[in-house]
């Protein structure tokens, strides 16, 4: 987390010395080299780690991201689904397909694997203290609603994708310590508005924008020529030009 690989291999060998048929220190030492970039090393412990456990999801995703960092996609595609098919229900698979699908923009295949997610994970996360929610929201969550409601932006489910950005903005205002931070998805939203032709939506966002954000008019008309434009998850620069 902090930066410092060499130290957390060290470490992580002591603890592998001491308790050689401890699974989860092989899977950390293969995460570590992985993030130093020794990719042989890494598969390894992969290696290692599924001697003691054949059916260990979190090898599976590392063999799967030591794929990707190949080039190898449709491999990587295999030891993900390989991670989700053991028996134990392992939400960081489905997350990487998710991410995987997008990136390959096989977006109805990353919209499947989003929405199970989020129907099969952490589903009392409302009920969760502020910290627990921000935990996950780092974690899974946001990966998850983003390429959710991109990929139905990029399929043309417009009001599908607004409806999903509602339940990320009122999931993330549970704990936000800031109330007026501007939020992307409330510009995202107020484009598809346009995009649907929903007057009455937009006129809302466009209160929201004006009064809670404040933000000046010209803003909320150069929005409208995004959304004209069809730059409804990002900006064209020429828009916001004085």
């Amino acid at each position: 987390m902090f930066g410092e690989t060499e130290k957390a291999i060290a470490n992580l060998h002591i603890l592998n010395n001491e308790f050689p048929k401890e699974k989860k220190y092989l899977a950390l030492l293969a995460s570590s080299y992985l993030d130093a970039d020794s990719v042989e090393v890494a598969e390894e412990y992969c290696a290692k780690a599924l001697e003691i456990d054949p059916s260990y999801p979190e090898i599976f995703e590392l063999k799967g991201l030591i794929a990707e960092k190949r080039g190898d996609d449709e491999l990587a595609e295999k030891y993900y689904k390989e991670s989700i098919s053991t028996g134990i229900p392992f939400k960081m698979g489905h997350l990487r397909l998710v991410l995987l699908y997008y990136k390959l923009e096989k977006y109805e295949d990353a919209i499947k694997e989003a929405e199970y997610l989020l129907a099969n994970f952490d589903i009392g996360r409302n009920e969760y203290s502020a910290d627990e929610q921000r935990q996950i929201f780092a974690q899974w969550l946001s990966f998850a609603y983003n390429r959710l409601y991109s990929s139905l932006i990029r399929i043309g489910q417009y009001e599908k994708a607004a409806n999903k950005i509602k339940e990320f903005i009122a999931f993330r205002a549970n704990y936000v310590n800031d109330p007026y931070q501007f939020l992307t998805e409330d510009e995202i939203l107020f484009k598809l508005y346009h995009a649907l032709n929903d007057e009455e939506k937009m006129k809302e966002m466009a209160e929201k924008m004006l009064n809670h954000y404040m933000l000046p008019e010209s803003m909320i008309d150069s929005m409208k020529k995004d959304a004209q434009q069809g730059y409804l998850e990002s900006a064209n620069p020429e828009n916001y030009a004085v």
